[in-house]
């Protein structure tokens, strides 16, 4: 079996626009996405892959792109999405959020007693 541990580094590999952040702050990420799915019921290596995601996520959002600066009056405009929110905002979001649903999802049989 291939170790899958998420580091900082693979966070950096995974999302490019996060290749200057420190990995001091991704490992901060990486420990909250870890505390978010630590105890799901999926195997270790669906885990990691989640905690990848997530924590891509999350460091997405506190990395937010610069869509414009003016130096003259010091204004900064970032990217932002108005109409996504949530996990929704980022394509990193929205892969761990069809993940969790498909490896979360519970094969249940509705019963009515008569």
């Amino acid at each position: 079996m291939i170790d899958l541990k998420t580091t900082p580094e693979i966070i950096q590999k995974t999302a490019e626009h996060l290749a200057s952040m420190s990995p001091d702050v991704l490992e901060i990420f990486i420990d909250d996405a870890t505390l978010e799915v630590e105890n799901l019921d999926v195997s270790e290596d669906n885990k990691q892959r989640l905690i990848r995601y997530y924590a891509t996520h999350l460091a997405t959002i506190k990395a937010q792109t610069v869509k414009r600066k003016k130096l003259d009056v010091m204004e900064t405009e970032y990217n932002v999405s108005n109409t996504a929110v949530g996990l929704e905002s980022t394509p990193y979001g929205q892969e761990y959020s069809r993940l969790l649903k498909k490896l979360t999802k519970r094969n249940s049989i509705n019963l009515t007693v008569i």
